[in-house]
């Protein structure tokens, strides 16, 4: 079997954030249209990211194949709730803070990087977990691109930016989200996509090299009763309205 270069692994990493951030993401029918063309794609290139992700890649096919748009949205009301979950946010500063303030310094953190390479999200909050797997979808996919047109300086940018997002916010979570959404899913598509997040960021911490991650507590955080959280129902667009880019930024620079 032929190694895989830099650049097919590369754009293998992006199709499977790809994947993973529209399966978190609230499944409108366009989104749910989506989904069996994204899967189709990030299952081929999951073989290329260990293991358990290409397992469990195939059993997100199977689970998908199983339900229709309105399963798929009871699943994603049944793990997430129609507002806000407390024992399943899929929010990093539900996990990461202990109180407003904090929250709204690590949201600010979050939305750092995303300035960085020209992004403003929109429709929900910087940390959702479809939002942080979209923003190394992007990196991932320049990376790609840089790589394709040989300019080291870029990749070595790209790089960088995803070891320290991981270490610092993606990866930090993911391992309780990750288990959370299972038990709450009780199976079916989002138990099965959980298992690829879990297996996909597992292997992502050695390929990149992270070292020991610092994670954060298992248990999320008490809801302050000063925050007002949105409702995911107010603006359920596909994911790619979460994340606009600048044209301005489109190089592989960012």
């Amino acid at each position: 079997m032929k190694r895989a270069t830099g650049e097919e692994r590369a754009l293998a990493r992006a199709t499977m954030y790809r994947l993973l951030s529209l399966s978190f993401s609230y499944p409108t029918p366009d989104l749910f249209d989506a989904l069996a063309p994204a899967l189709q794609v990030g299952e081929v290139g999951a073989d290329l990211l260990g293991e358990g992700t290409g397992r469990a890649a195939t059993r997100m096919t199977s689970r998908l194949a199983e339900t229709d748009q309105n399963g798929l949205e009871q699943s994603y009301m049944r793990v997430f709730t129609l507002s806000y979950s407390e024992d399943c946010p899929p929010y990093e500063t539900a996990f990461s803070a202990s109180h407003l303030f904090q929250q709204t310094r690590h949201q600010a953190d979050i939305a750092g990087f995303y300035r960085a390479f020209g992004v403003h999200p929109r429709g929900d909050r910087p940390d959702h977990l479809s939002m942080e797997l979209e923003f190394c979808y992007l990196l991932a996919l320049r990376e790609s691109r840089a790589r394709e047109a040989g300019d080291k300086e870029a990749v070595s940018f790209c790089r960088n930016t995803e070891r320290v997002f991981l270490r610092e916010h993606l990866a930090r979570w993911v391992p309780s989200i990750a288990g959370r959404i299972s038990l709450a899913a009780k199976g079916g598509f989002h138990g099965a996509a959980a298992s690829a997040l879990s297996a996909f960021i597992e292997w992502e911490e050695g390929f990149l090299r992270l070292g020991k991650v610092e994670r954060y507590r298992d248990e999320p955080w008490p809801v302050d009763p000063l925050e007002e959280f949105q409702c995911p129902l107010d603006e359920p667009g596909p994911v790619e309205d979460l994340l606009q880019v600048e044209t301005s930024h489109a190089s592989a620079h960012g």
